[in-house]
């Protein structure tokens, strides 16, 4: 067990039995799969009101034993009044904490950015590339907004605290 606090981050590599504990609320980023094994499901039921169904024997074939914390290596950039924190650089996704005091310009860095606003307000700021027309966006805690590929500019305004992801290239 670990002593969570808000804000803190944590990376749990694929392999790694986890759960979240009663009353936390997290935020999880996770490399694209339809598949979770249960070992334990606190006596949760499904639709039909029956236990929802465990998958011990699937769950040791990936279980990575014995546990190995993964090598982090957080890193920070200040910007101005703003902050951006890169928390990890894993081969399927990356995950990043934008702190913005103000205004700050972005550029595309992956096919698209996954953003959450996690405590603040202010505005998203689209630069069409075509035009160089842009499209102001109201933002705040709460709400979470996909940058897809065809964006390749935008701007934050306002005192935001955000999370954001971007897919990883998918190699080792």
């Amino acid at each position: 067990k670990i002593k969570v606090k808000k804000g803190d981050f944590f990376y749990v590599p694929s392999g790694t039995i986890h759960g979240i504990g009663k009353g936390i609320m997290i935020l999880e980023t996770q490399q694209s799969s339809d598949t979770t094994y249960r070992v334990y499901d606190y006596d949760r039921v499904d639709d039909t009101g029956k236990p929802r169904e465990l998958h011990i024997k699937q769950s040791i074939e990936v279980t990575n034993v014995p546990h190995v914390d993964p090598k982090q290596s957080i890193k920070q950039v200040n910007k101005g009044t703003s902050s951006l924190t890169t928390f990890v650089e894993a081969p399927f996704f990356s995950v990043y904490e934008w702190k913005i005091v103000g205004r700050l310009n972005f550029q595309r860095q992956a096919p698209y950015t996954l953003v959450s606003v996690v405590n603040g307000a202010g505005n998203l700021v689209v630069t069409e590339d075509d035009t160089n027309q842009e499209d102001t966006y109201p933002i705040e805690k709460g709400v979470h907004f996909i940058l897809p590929n065809g964006i390749k500019q935008w701007r934050l305004e306002g005192e935001l605290d955000l999370i954001a992801s971007t897919p990883g290239s998918g190699e080792e």
